[in-house]
């Protein structure tokens, strides 16, 4: 009797070939699945960090072209420059101008308007990239003499931060100062203002994450 139940769990049983075929095809579908988890939870991080460097250079340029879009006279004449300023051997526009678009946020901070705005590149403490920073005074005029300094990051991860300037004959330039003795831009603001903002991509350095649009100003021709 022992020998027949021996004999039938053996018979219904498996064979350690079958076993081990098993083990191999479980193995196959669960690097599958892994794989494919793997590919998918890569891709939504990918997405999310897209979308947070839109949400970050909309919020830039949206503020930019605000500020710009409230440009201001005093005493009849305009007060905007820009220039190009190197920083670690790479080019980047910085713009101081008078505009009527004072953001206030602190209770004691004063709220009169117009103030002195300004938009610049710094190399970030790590060195490790740039960031363009927005300042503003209120009440203060621009200082021709002082660099732009102060403020807030506003957008981080820049690669370029281009401007180009037109004037009443839709002429290009790619700079410009209200503050010279002489000339067509003296006491004068562009009749528009391109804006060129460009992000790092860490996945593709040759293919940064590119953001541009044109203002036009509130200037008589």
């Amino acid at each position: 009797m022992a020998g027949k139940s021996m004999k039938r769990i053996t018979q219904n049983g498996f064979t350690l070939i079958e076993i081990l075929i098993a083990i191999f095809i479980l193995g196959l579908v669960m690097a599958t699945v892994y794989a494919s988890y793997s590919g998918i939870l890569t891709t939504s991080r990918t997405m999310e960090k897209e979308l947070d460097i839109y949400k970050m250079a909309r919020t830039a340029v949206d503020r930019l072209t605000k500020d710009l879009s409230s440009l201001q006279t005093s005493a009849g004449s305009f007060d905007l420059r820009a220039e190009k300023d190197i920083l670690n051997k790479k080019q980047f526009h910085s713009i101081s101008f008078w505009s009527a678009s004072h953001l206030s946020f602190g209770e004691n901070e004063s709220k009169e308007r117009p103030a002195a705005i300004s938009y610049y590149v710094r190399e970030d403490d790590d060195g490790q990239g740039f960031s363009l920073w927005r300042s503003d005074f209120s009440g203060v005029r621009p200082d021709e003499t002082k660099k732009p300094e102060g403020g807030f990051i506003i957008c981080k991860n820049i690669d370029v931060f281009r401007l180009t300037f037109y004037d009443s004959e839709n002429r290009e330039t790619d700079s410009w100062d209200s503050s010279v003795a002489t000339g067509d831009q003296k006491d004068k603001a562009p009749t528009a203002v391109k804006i060129e903002l460009f992000m790092a991509n860490d996945n593709d350095q040759e293919k940064p994450y590119k953001f541009m649009t044109k203002v036009f100003l509130p200037v008589k021709k």
